[in-house]
């Protein structure tokens, strides 16, 4: 397992992921369905609900990656950099996605308008 942990309100990034193949003598299976991977989100507040959204690559989304980008590369101990992190982004920093007409049904729309608002507070 390859770890590692990251406020991602403050330090969206791109996940990367990687597997440990220990006997290379036996084939390696991949099953369609099966996870590949894990992501486990924790909050302050353990009672937090968490909610995925497709969110809109905007200009605002582009710009604050590029200032935050390879960092990890040249430093190390990167917590040390959350806060100046913090003061450079964005107040709003992602916008929900629209759905097509076409995909939306009554449970999609109840989610989006659910993280439209929590993403609004």
């Amino acid at each position: 397992m390859v770890s590692g942990r990251f406020p991602v309100d403050i330090w969206p990034r791109h996940l990367m992921w990687a597997f440990e193949w220990c006997d290379v003598s036996t084939p390696i299976t991949l099953k369609r369905g099966e996870p590949w991977w894990y992501v486990r989100f924790d909050h302050a507040d353990p009672s937090r609900a968490v909610r995925m959204v497709a969110a809109e690559k905007t200009p605002e989304v582009t710009a604050y990656l590029q200032a935050i980008k390879g960092v990890t590369n040249y430093v190390n101990q990167t917590f040390s950099l959350m806060e100046v992190a913090k003061q450079w982004r964005p107040e709003r920093l992602l916008q929900v996605k629209a759905r097509p007409a076409a995909e939306v049904d009554g449970e999609g729309v109840l989610q989006t308008v659910l993280a439209e608002q929590m993403l609004a507070e």
